[in-house]
């Protein structure tokens, strides 16, 4: 089956690359930013100036904290014919939107998953998420392969004009991402989240990557469900506060929406889960209904899991509700499972449980 999203390749220096896959994807990129910019003004009153202003204070944070991401960012800039900070407000979104609005109206979701070699059919590391989001931004993403000069390449799949999301590198590693929003968050001059999930993917080790999180400074929560082909995992919960983790139980691992290692602390309140309480069992069902086929655990078990639809519309396969007002309808966006060991990815464009997934397997990630 063809793709059914945009696939740039691009190779080179960081701001050669960059320069390509900005030209290459100028108009999905542009309608993003135009998007994002009306999101925020309809959800905190946001001023173009002022978002951009922010924006270009973050440069030398992104600057000190990954000096190629932002090398890459500028070329992204110049190829589509955007400013740098337009660039960067992109890749802040996620600060923009859950730690400066109401978090009622800002939604979001996601459900990950990770099956270790012991339970799966064929020894193999498989890693999956549905990406919930709002439904405005369909048919924005893309998938990006990046060849580079210095490190592992890297397919991923993300929004236009972004640096980091869910995907995997020649090395082993894969990443899914999880919202987390909690009392202490606030927007501040930090490391934003999309770029520290690209700098997980810059890394050549589970240690390094483990440690690319811990190395960022942020202010905001977010979580990371890190795996390596070898059969390793590991849940990064980041807050303002700390960083808590989670291991493989029996050889699986999920993750939702809620804190479940910062649980009940006494200095941090779990905002996200009052406003999204479908979180407190989207992960516990994703873990039975992937239990019940340990040992026999393949692609098609994660598409199964991914596509349930117990509470629906707020279920793992998330739809639109429409008791909700427009700013809340939240829907699965995409639906990815990466095999780490074949070095494969699925995906759809759209819900799993009405679109098929289609396979992506770049010749870039057989170069460790």
């Amino acid at each position: 089956m063809k793709p059914q999203v945009p696939v740039i390749s691009v190779r080179g220096k960081p701001f050669e690359r960059g320069q390509k896959y900005g030209s290459q994807a100028q108009a999905l990129i542009k309608k993003n930013l135009e998007l994002y910019f009306d999101l925020w003004s309809s959800l905190w009153g946001a001023r173009r100036p002022d978002v951009l202003k922010h924006c270009s204070a973050l440069v030398p944070v992104i600057g000190e904290y990954d000096a190629e991401i932002l090398e890459e960012m500028q070329g992204i800039a110049r190829g589509a014919g955007l400013s740098l900070e337009e660039i960067v407000a992109l890749n802040a979104r996620y600060e923009m939107v859950f730690a400066q609005s109401a978090v009622a109206e800002a939604g979001g979701g996601c459900t990950s998953i990770a099956a270790m070699p012991a339970v799966t059919r064929n020894g193999h590391t498989i890693l999956g998420q549905n990406w919930d989001y709002k439904e405005r931004f369909q048919g924005l993403s893309l998938i990006l392969e990046v060849e580079r000069e210095e490190g592992p390449n890297i397919v991923m799949h993300a929004e236009a004009g972004t640096m980091g999301h869910k995907g995997m590198n020649s090395a082993g590693l894969g990443i899914c991402l999880n919202a987390l929003v909690s009392s202490r968050d606030r927007f501040e001059i930090t490391t934003p989240f999309l770029v520290v999930g690209r700098a997980i993917l810059h890394t050549d080790s589970f240690s390094r990557a483990v440690k690319a999180v811990l190395n960022a400074r942020v202010t905001v929560s977010f979580n990371f469900l890190v795996a390596h082909r070898d059969g390793e995992a590991i849940d990064l919960e980041v807050s303002p506060l700390d960083v808590g983790f989670l291991h493989p139980d029996s050889g699986i691992l999920t993750h939702s929406n809620h804190f479940i290692a910062l649980n009940n602390r006494p200095d941090m309140v779990d905002v996200f889960k009052a406003t999204a309480p479908d979180t407190l069992f989207r992960a516990e069902r994703a873990r039975r209904l992937i239990e019940m086929e340990r040992g026999k655990i393949d692609i098609g078990s994660f598409q199964r899991v991914l596509s349930d639809h117990f509470s629906y519309p707020n279920s793992i396969c998330r739809h639109v509700d429409i008791r909700e007002k427009e700013p809340r309808h939240l829907a699965t966006l995409s639906s990815a499972i990466m095999d780490l060991t074949t070095r494969t990815f699925y995906l759809t464009e759209g819900t799993p449980c009405q679109n098929a997934y289609y396979k992506v397997a770049p010749k870039c990630l057989w170069r460790d």
